[in-house]
């Protein structure tokens, strides 16, 4: 196993109209990946077919499994990879044709990173019809020895951008003894925090390798359902557990603490857009595990609704609890 090289893992699903176009921007690289593997997770149309007549001059896989999520579909790829790094790409994207030579050359580079993060740009499908769009410019560039010092210049360009296709990682982090995508929608938001924590080396470069597809029926634009409710929950819970691993006296945890509110005003908002019921024990374990006066405070004015008189109370019993530990 190089420790250079490079493999490409794709996880594909009824995707038989955008399939060719990516992995011809793969066959299109300035210098090839060392490999190829793609699963089809249980296409119910041509994806499968469309995959197997492709043709690449390196090792190339088609596997075909039992639908059971995109998460699964990763880590199945994962086990079958051989190279020193693993690039997670989306079926129906596009990669730009210096995406592999970039890369490695940052591997070369740097002696060899834990992590290669870089930008990328979205663009609308000829028929998407939506209004969703996302900044995937990264703002900054630096080689990183320390996480905390990462993660400060991440968040003050707000690029903490979750997506696996704007990652380069290690395969030796990944697998049953390292880092496994969940079931759940948001599975590659659950795991970001994680892996930034496994990693000890960061390279971040702002230039753009992927392109990102906007398109009708996709994960990233269909409206929010009990899927992603239970996906964002799976992200407290991951976020709380790392928060409670880490030293308190380390400058991670404000971190950790900022993306668990982000991710407990995220469950608020999506179980009101999905028609269910607000857990509001998850929201009040998060507030009082992670000590967070600003989460109990947002919670208060932005995530429940006011007839909600009974749940009001017992967020602003929370309140006055977290405020007293914090002062003592």
């Amino acid at each position: 196993m190089a420790e250079c090289s490079i493999s490409i893992i794709i996880p594909a699903y009824n995707v038989e109209k955008y399939l060719g176009a990516a992995l011809q921007s793969i066959k299109d690289q300035s210098e090839l990946p060392d490999e190829v593997i793609l699963i089809d997770d249980g296409s119910t149309d041509a994806t499968p077919d469309v995959a197997r007549a492709f043709e690449f001059p390196v090792s190339y896989q088609v596997v075909s499994i039992d639908n059971a999520g995109q998460g699964n579909a990763r880590n199945l790829g994962v086990s079958l990879a051989s190279s020193g790094y693993v690039y997670f790409f989306d079926s129906d994207d596009l990669l730009t044709k210096n995406f592999v030579s970039s890369i490695k050359k940052q591997i070369r580079d740097n002696q060899k990173p834990d992590i290669i993060l870089f930008s990328g740009e979205a663009f609308n499908d000829s028929e998407y019809q939506g209004s969703r769009w996302v900044n995937y410019s990264r703002g900054f560039s630096g080689v990183f020895t320390n996480r905390t010092d990462f993660l400060s210049q991440a968040d003050s360009h707000k690029a903490l951008f979750c997506s696996p296709c704007l990652y380069v990682s290690k395969k030796f982090l990944w697998g049953p003894k390292g880092l496994e995508f969940g079931p759940n929608f948001l599975e590659d938001e659950a795991l970001f925090f994680p892996l930034l924590f496994a990693c000890n080396t960061f390279v971040v470069i702002d230039t753009v390798l992927f392109l990102r597809r906007n398109r009708e029926g996709s994960t990233m634009t269909m409206a929010p359902n009990t899927k992603h409710v239970n996906g964002v929950l799976n992200c407290m819970e991951n976020m709380l557990s790392l928060y409670a691993s880490e030293d308190p006296m380390s400058g991670n945890r404000r971190h950790i603490r900022k993306r668990l509110e982000s991710y407990c005003l995220a469950y608020l908002v999506m179980a009101r857009r999905a028609g269910l019921s607000v857990r509001v024990g998850y929201v009040l374990s998060a507030i009082a595990k992670s000590r967070s006066v600003s989460l109990a405070v947002k919670t208060l004015l932005y995530g429940v609704r006011a007839d909600q008189s009974n749940t009001m109370r017992r967020i602003a019993r929370a309140v006055k609890r977290v405020r007293g530990v914090a002062r003592g």
